[in-house]
């Protein structure tokens, strides 16, 4: 399936801090999708790809997949994906299948830097929706 403009949570934009998006227009890379009706009855997935490995070792970066029935309301964990550091598995890719009855769909990121300065970026961090891909039993 190829992904497009209306299936990105995250563009790849470089990440410097704590990202909430609470708008359905990109900010910092980042926006909230609109899925009228909520999830189709197989459910979604969120596919998180890190291009690249965080710079220190204790810096980490947290992505949590969200719903809200609101664009601007409080929102909701619907899944979440490992926390990663320097070495987990980075680059990769990660697949988290959810499903939501709400409108508003959005990936928080939360990064924490080890030496709480200003150094922290992580680039080619791209989070995408996907009808879930497996077949369910």
């Amino acid at each position: 399936m190829a992904f497009d403009a209306n299936l990105v949570f995250h563009d790849g934009t470089t990440i410097t801090a704590d990202i909430s998006p609470t708008s359905e227009t990109v900010t910092s890379g980042s926006a909230v999708l609109s899925i009228p009706g909520g999830t189709p009855a197989k459910g979604l997935a969120a596919v998180l790809v890190m291009g690249a490995d965080l710079a220190e070792t204790s810096d980490t970066i947290q992505v949590t997949i969200e719903e809200c029935a609101t664009v601007g309301g409080t929102y909701v964990e619907v899944t979440r994906f490992p926390l990663l550091t320097k070495g987990t598995g980075m680059p990769g890719t990660y697949i988290r299948r959810f499903d939501s009855n709400k409108e508003f769909i959005r990936a928080k990121i939360d990064v924490t830097d080890a030496d709480a300065g200003s150094d922290f970026t992580v680039a080619n961090v791209y989070i995408l929706l996907a009808f879930h891909p497996f077949i369910l039993l």
